[in-house]
C-alpha cells in the first residue's frame, strides 16, 4: 500500500502503468485501450459504488497472451478489483459487484463496448451459468463440475492471432443481433425462438 493516490502496476513483459486516481477521474479518449485506463476505471467504479480506494504498488505475471481472446482484460480488471477490495475494503466487495465495476471500467474508461460475461466468469470462477435478462441483477449459478475429473482436458492453442484491434467488429455483434430482433418485433433475440428466426 502507498500513502498517496498513485497506483503503480508492473506486469512482466510490459511497461509499468502509473496512474494517479486523484487526477484520472474521467475517461481520457487518448488512453483508451491501455491498462492504465482499466486501473483508473476500476478506481472510478469503486468510488461510484461508495467504496474506498487507495494507492498501491503491484507486480503481476501471467502466461495469458494479450489480445488472445482469453479474457485477459477482464482478468486484469477483476484482479485490480480484488486488490482494492482486500487492501482498502476488508475484502467485503462481492465478486459480482467487482465484475460489474469491471464492465463499467472496460466500457467507459477502456473504450470497449463489452457485455458482462467475461468479467463475471473471471470474478466468479469455474463453470458458471449466467442469465443476463436483468443486466443490473444477473442470475448467477456456479456449476459444480470438475473437467479433469470427468476425463477431459482443456487445451489452448496459440494460433498467433490477436484480437486486440477488433473492438469495432466486437461491438457490431450485439448491434446486429438487436437489429435482427427488431425485425422480429422484439428487443432481444431471447424474446423470440429459433422457429421465428428460420420462418423469417
Amino acid at each position: 500500500a502507498r500513502e498517496d493516490s498513485v497506483i503503480r502496476v508492473k506486469s512482466e513483459g510490459f511497461p509499468e502503468d502509473v496512474i494517479d486516481f486523484a487526477t484520472y477521474t474521467a475517461p481520457i479518449e487518448d488512453l483508451f485501450g491501455t491498462s492504465g485506463s482499466i486501473i483508473a476505471g476500476m478506481c472510478a467504479g469503486f468510488l461510484k459504488d461508495g467504496y474506498k480506494i487507495g494507492g498501491f504498488d503491484a507486480y503481476t505475471t501471467s502466461n495469458v497472451l494479450k489480445g488472445s481472446g482469453l479474457s485477459s482484460s477482464a482478468a486484469f480488471e477483476v484482479m485490480i478489483g480484488n486488490i482494492i477490495s482486500h487492501m482498502f475494503n476488508d475484502g467485503k466487495v462481492d465478486n459480482v459487484e467487482i465484475a460489474k465495476m469491471a464492465q463499467f471500467s472496460e466500457n467507459v474508461f477502456f473504450g470497449k463496448p463489452c457485455g458482462l460475461m467475461d468479467q463475471m466468469a473471471c470474478a466468479v470462477g469455474g463453470f458458471v451459468y449466467i442469465d443476463f435478462e436483468d443486466t443490473k441483477n444477473p442470475k448467477i449459478e456456479k456449476i459444480d463440475f470438475n473437467l479433469s475429473g470427468a476425463g477431459y482436458a482443456l487445451c489452448i492453442v496459440n494460433t498467433g492471432g490477436n484480437h486486440a484491434d477488433l473492438n469495432d467488429d466486437y461491438a457490431s455483434v450485439p448491434s446486429e443481433m438487436k437489429a435482427v430482433a427488431k425485425e422480429l418485433g422484439c428487443e432481444y433475440l431471447r424474446q423470440t425462438c429459433l422457429g421465428e428466426v428460420m420462418a423469417n
